[in-house]
């Protein structure tokens, strides 16, 4: 059978789609340029002609996995949805991802190596993106937005160590009445009242 050659873009994928095997099976640190190149049959400086170095590779696949997430979180949301709304989605994202790609979102989004500090600007980024709807349904200050974003992000990444697969939506349900319970008890406790139009 005659091997075809892969156009550019189809080759890079194919790079990342390597990579992401390797993350999933053994882990990010065990990620390597010569590795990947093993698994897409090539030679290791073909896959400099897509990625200046393993960091570069690693990088694009938690970008690429990264988008693929908000992307789809985004076209499952109705525009008017709640912010439990958002969290049920986030979660059943989360457990979508699990149940397709294994540990790789996980791996990726956790990393305490060469993936660091991009997964924790990528935690930042989520969390001020929750205190900021945080703020707008729940009127809280934004220190206790922040608090309260940090500790959604927090636990959506907990519950995948919960779930057993037998009780997904008892589990989000939790998670989301507990995230609606503290916010109200800090809008009781923090946010201003509001004031009285008298015409």
């Amino acid at each position: 059978m005659k091997q075809t050659r892969l156009k550019g873009a189809e080759r890079r994928t194919r790079f990342l789609d390597a990579a992401a095997e390797i993350v999933v099976e053994d882990g990010v640190s065990a990620v390597t340029m010569d590795g990947v190149a093993a698994r897409c049959g090539v030679a290791k400086s073909l896959g400099y002609r897509y990625f200046k170095d393993r960091d570069d590779l690693l990088g694009a696949l938690f970008d690429r996995e990264m988008q693929a997430y908000v992307d789809h979180a985004r076209e499952n949301m109705k525009p008017d949805a709640r912010l439990e709304d958002w969290i049920r989605g986030g979660c059943r994202q989360w457990f979508r991802l699990a149940d397709e790609q294994g540990q790789l979102f996980t791996r990726l989004a956790g990393d305490n190596g060469p993936l660091a500090s991009r997964a924790r600007a990528a935690q930042r980024a989520t969390a001020q993106g929750w205190a900021a709807g945080l703020q707008a349904a729940y009127r809280l200050p934004q220190r206790q937005a922040e608090h309260m974003a940090w500790f959604i992000v927090s636990g959506a990444a907990g519950i995948l160590s919960a779930r057993n697969g037998e009780d997904d939506e008892a589990l989000i349900e939790t998670l989301v009445v507990s995230v609606v319970a503290a916010c109200e008890a800090l809008r009781a406790k923090y946010a201003p009242p509001r004031t009285k139009n008298i015409a």
